[in-house]
């Protein structure tokens, strides 16, 4: 009987490479390259055609999405991070999910389990339509890709 074992709180920096991974894996992440791309560009073309207000805004449009947004997701990850102030136990084995925060244990069979995301770095597990657990490198060590594997199998592989 395979197991898997995680007792873990999620740190800013889990919340930052989540937050990030989300928005640069859907098609939002072509408009910030193109809107940086094309602000480059302007900014380049009309340095010298323009005023003081115009190259400040150019330049702020500049630094938006490689800059300034990923400060603010930042930001955002800490008070994520902050509002955690228990221990989160994960068990996984061949009947299901096992979850456990402070006193409260809910388990889920893999017949009930809604999936698993694989991002670099990153396991995104879904035991229901309301909540997911961030596992990180930090959290699941060298064991990512085999709890993957475990997981894709276990839940979905019944399911096709």
């Amino acid at each position: 009987m395979k197991s898997f074992s995680y007792r873990f709180r999620n740190t800013k920096e889990d919340f930052f490479l989540f937050n990030m991974s989300n928005i640069y894996s859907q098609w939002t992440a072509i408009v910030n390259i193109i809107f940086t791309v094309a602000m480059m560009i302007l900014l380049i073309t009309r340095w010298n055609q323009s005023g003081d207000a115009f190259r400040i805004i150019m330049i702020l449009g500049v630094m938006l999405f490689p800059v300034i947004q990923p400060l603010f997701i930042m930001m955002r990850s800490a008070r994520q991070a902050e509002s955690i102030t228990e221990e989160t136990s994960l068990e996984f084995d061949n009947s299901g999910m096992m979850i456990q925060v402070r006193n409260h244990k809910q388990r889920i069979n893999w017949d009930d389990f809604n999936g698993v995301i694989k991002r670099p770095g990153t396991l995104i597990v879904m035991p229901d339509g309301k909540h997911a657990y961030i596992l990180t490198g930090r959290v699941v060590h060298d064991e990512m890709n085999d709890l993957y594997e475990f997981i894709k199998e276990a839940c979905c592989g019944k399911k096709n």
